[in-house]
């Protein structure tokens, strides 16, 4: 369902695209791509003086390499574009300290943990959150293999959560009603 229509007249000034392309490789790893940009509808100004309407302010990219447990086996980081030029993309070797993190509960944190304040950029930050849940997306039939392992996305949102009727029914194993 779409939105309703907004209750008075707008006009568009930025738009923030991010998007995410999973690769499964052939060596049995997953490589997860994002890409994060930040554009102006007028003229704005930035270090190297006035960026023009539609060009990207922000442009950063990251892939992660995964293995079957959703740890990071590699990371790359690269700033197409920022604010400061070089400044802003000096940082994106930096990234390469999420080989080690699992892409689980606490990823997030793990994230805010290495990058968060001057440590990291902002951006790139933000990029890396939205991965990990779409990491888990693509990777959700290798990572639901083991049917003694209570699948990663039950108690993860309302509609999972252990006592609803959609657990009940996709996942009976691991329905547990709510004490009444």
């Amino acid at each position: 369902m779409p939105l309703p229509p907004p209750d008075c007249p707008r006009e568009a000034s930025h738009q923030r695209s991010i998007t995410i392309t999973a690769y499964a490789r052939s060596d049995g790893l997953w490589d997860i791509e994002g890409h994060l940009t930040d554009a102006w509808t007028k003229p704005v100004p930035c270090a190297g003086g006035m960026l023009p309407p539609g060009q990207p302010m922000h442009s950063m990219r990251l892939r992660l390499t995964l293995d079957a447990s959703a740890t990071i086996v590699a990371a790359q980081a690269a700033t197409d574009a920022g604010p400061y030029g070089e400044a802003c993309g000096a940082i994106a070797p930096d990234y390469g300290q999420l080989v080690g993190v699992k892409v689980a509960k606490g990823y997030r944190d793990a994230i805010r943990r290495l990058f968060g304040r001057t440590a990291g950029c902002t951006h790139m930050n933000e990029l890396a959150g939205v991965m990990g849940s779409a990491a888990l997306q693509a990777m959700w039939d290798v990572m639901t293999q083991n049917p003694d392992e209570k699948p990663f996305s039950i108690d993860g949102c309302h509609a999972l959560k252990s006592s609803s009727p959609q657990v009940a029914q996709f996942f009976p194993r691991w329905y547990r009603p709510e004490a009444g």
